[in-house]
């Protein structure tokens, strides 16, 4: 198979670049391997100013007319990266407010990277996803190849992990900005979580949003009867929670139903 030649220097495409890895530019330009060339001419490049380091073997043009999008750099940090929680309600447009952390998912461990006020934070998958290697369960790629969690496993996630989620009031708004809901996909990836206390904590907050979310009849029922047999909490044991005899829960007073009958604690 003939080899094409780059239609540009490696100058003038990694000065360029807003976001490249050392082997991609090793691909590029080195054909099958990353080349001594290669590496002193990338060397040469940073002591001029004209390429930036991300992080070990990830780096940024420095004359790049597009800014970095910081939702496409978990993808050069870790192979398998997946934008999630937080990150990834901001990826769709339903989340309130923009974090200074970009959250993804990776089953390989790597320290958080800070770049220009951003900080990257790897997170480990459920492990029963990992066992049952359903790892990309309703992930999604985008038409600028970054891979991201959709909309119903981002809103279960985040209440898996909730110091990700930006809290139980922020998944509430997001929730209350979406325009539908897929019940049968979340209710397959509860199955697959095997938490039944998340079916208390995301029936709740559906609840909050059933006339919208058209949650009601047979997807209702699925999350009532699945529900645990203890009390479970929204969020951590706090005084002033209430319960809430639906979905035995207990939630903070702010988010208690004002129509249902409910326990002070």
């Amino acid at each position: 198979m003939r080899v094409m030649k780059p239609r540009v220097s490696l100058t003038q495409f990694a000065q360029s670049s807003p976001l490249f890895t050392l082997e991609e530019l090793g691909h590029r330009y080195g054909k099958k391997k990353l080349t001594r060339s290669v590496r002193n001419m990338l060397y040469r490049l940073k002591r001029q100013g004209r390429v930036r380091q991300l992080t070990k073997g990830v780096y940024v043009g420095a004359l790049a007319t597009a800014s970095v999008n910081r939702y496409g750099v978990p993808s050069k940090l870790r192979k398998d990266a997946v934008v999630a929680f937080h990150s990834a309600l901001e990826f769709h447009g339903i989340a309130n407010q923009v974090f200074q952390t970009v959250y993804y998912l990776s089953v390989r461990p790597r320290k958080d990277v800070a770049f220009d006020g951003v900080t990257y934070h790897c997170v480990a998958p459920p492990r029963q996803l990992v066992r049952a290697h359903r790892l990309d369960f309703q992930v999604e790629l985008s038409r600028d190849r970054v891979r991201v969690t959709g909309r119903e496993r981002s809103i279960v996630d985040c209440l898996v992990f909730l110091p990700y989620s930006g809290g139980v009031d922020e998944l509430d708004r997001s929730l209350a900005m979406l325009p539908s809901f897929d019940f049968d996909i979340v209710l397959e990836y509860l199955r697959l979580l095997r938490m039944p206390w998340l079916y208390a904590r995301l029936g709740f907050l559906l609840d909050r949003h059933a006339e919208k979310l058209f949650f009601k009849g047979k997807s209702r029922d699925a999350f009532l009867k699945r529900l645990p047999r203890g009390v479970a909490y929204l969020d951590r044991k706090r005084p002033g929670n209430r319960w809430v005899p639906t979905w035995n829960l207990m939630v903070a007073e702010t988010l208690a139903p004002s129509t249902e009958q409910v326990v002070r604690t």
